[in-house]
Order: C-alpha cells, then structure tokens, then sequence
C-alpha cells in the first residue's frame, strides 16, 4: 500500500497553438480541486416510498489557485485570458492529467486523461507584502483516456 499525495499527479496544458502545441507542467498551481459536478434525475413511482436518483451527466469543474510567477508559462497563458478578458473559444485550453502512480509498461508513460477546458480566471489579489495569486476554475468538457509520456509530452488516447 502507498499514500497517493497530490504530487503523484500531474497537471499539464497546452499553451501553444493548434499549429505549434507547447505541452507545460503547471508549475506554480498552489491548489487545484477535481469537481465532477453530477447531473442528477430524481423520479418516484407511485410503489415507491422513497426517490430514485440517476446521475445523467457531469460538468466538470477544476478550481484553481496559483501564484503569479513572470517565465511560468501557464500562469503566463492564464493571466493573459484574464487581463485582456477574453471570450469564447480564446478561453479553451487542453488539461492533461496524469497519474505518476500507475506507470505503464513504457518508460515514463502514465495513465492519464485528456480534457478540454474553459479558463475562467475570476480574481487578481494579494494581500500587502503577500506574493499575488489568481483564482477561478477550468470548466466543462469531457475526459479522454489514454497515456502521457513526461519525456516527450505526448498523449496517446485509448483505442
């Protein structure tokens, strides 16, 4: 048996363009909290005492916290999103997720998933004397499984 600490799990973005991907290790994230946010049916039949609940759906929603680091590209991609308060598709990013505790039989290749997510950075603050941070979430989209290798920082999904 071994503890899983938040460190056996990576968090990488793209923060390239379509035309050239730049894989990055969220370097500077001081909290990141996986939300699966369940969409939930109830229904109760007339037999029936009590509820039934069925879960028809998730919006995925990953709080975010990180220091303000100038050179640390993600931090560098997310605060842009939020200064220039972008809209739209300009807000999407690819989330990799990898599991350095369930190694593959490939060397540094992992379990890990792939998803596609809306940035909303919501608040710039800091406290006098405090190092600043920027706070809101990664949201929605749906999970592809696979592998990630850490050497050449590609995902491989499922087939």
């Amino acid at each position: 048996m071994k503890d899983i600490m938040v460190y056996d799990e990576a968090h990488y973005f793209d923060v390239g363009t379509s035309e050239t991907p730049d894989i990055e290790l969220g370097g500077v994230i001081t909290e990141l909290t996986e939300s699966s946010n369940p969409t939930e049916q109830e229904k109760q039949y007339i037999h029936q005492k009590s509820k039934i609940t069925k879960t028809t759906g998730y919006s995925n929603e990953f709080p975010i916290t990180m220091d303000m680091v100038k050179g640390d590209k993600v931090f560098e991609n997310f605060y842009e999103k939020f200064y220039l308060r972008k809209t739209g598709n300009d807000l999407n990013i690819d989330h990799y997720i990898v599991n350095l505790w369930e190694n593959e039989t490939e060397a540094n290749t992992y379990k890990a998933r792939k998803i596609t997510q809306t940035v909303s950075i919501t608040e710039c603050n800091g406290a006098a004397g405090d190092q600043k941070q920027i706070t809101g979430s990664l949201k929605g989209g749906d999970f592809v499984y696979g592998t990630f290798n850490t050497s050449t920082k590609t995902f491989t999904p499922n087939v």
